[in-house]
């Protein structure tokens, strides 16, 4: 995948499908932050779920983060990739839905960072809608989307691409 495809699209503007990967990356957008574990998962699903470089994803928390280390960050793509000098094995690949289970179980950041759905989201949810620039063309009122890659496929496609590579 490339900067300008509709996979990385969805995932730099939190409109991936899943709940956890989408209320990271909103949070990020909207307060420039992102708890260690959500930049874990969401550098997991670009690089293995959707088989996207992670140079892009480190170029997208440069533009974003507040705390952006040129350093730390390159690293922990890096990690998240299964690559470079400290990596996780290739086949460790996070389930965005098993983490929501695990970690936030009763959805309160799902609610706190993604309106569709709401009857009445609170202002965090909210105010994503108000960050985001408006040829992005997004409403709290939309639809919240279909998952472009389920975690299930993402999975096994990660898995079966690095299979047929000659490590």
């Amino acid at each position: 995948e490339d900067a300008s495809s509709a996979k990385f699209t969805a995932w730099k503007t939190g409109r991936t499908g899943l709940e956890f990967i989408d209320a990271a990356m909103r949070e990020l957008y909207v307060t420039g932050t992102m708890h260690n574990r959500g930049r874990m998962i969401v550098a997991s699903y670009l690089t293995k779920h959707l088989m996207t470089h992670w140079r892009l994803g480190q170029a997208w928390f440069e533009d974003c983060l507040i705390d952006w280390d040129p350093a730390s960050n390159a690293m922990g793509w890096q990690w998240a990739a299964g690559s470079g000098p400290d990596a996780a094995p290739y086949f460790r690949v996070f389930n965005p839905e098993t983490q929501i289970e695990k970690f936030d179980p009763d959805r309160r950041y799902r609610k706190m960072w993604i309106a569709e759905g709401q009857a009445h989201p609170p202002p965090s949810a909210q105010h994503y809608f108000e960050a985001v620039p408006r040829s992005w063309g997004l409403s709290a009122q939309s639809a919240y989307p279909a998952p472009i890659v389920s975690a299930k496929d993402g999975r096994e496609i990660a898995l079966s691409s690095y299979k047929t590579r000659d490590f």
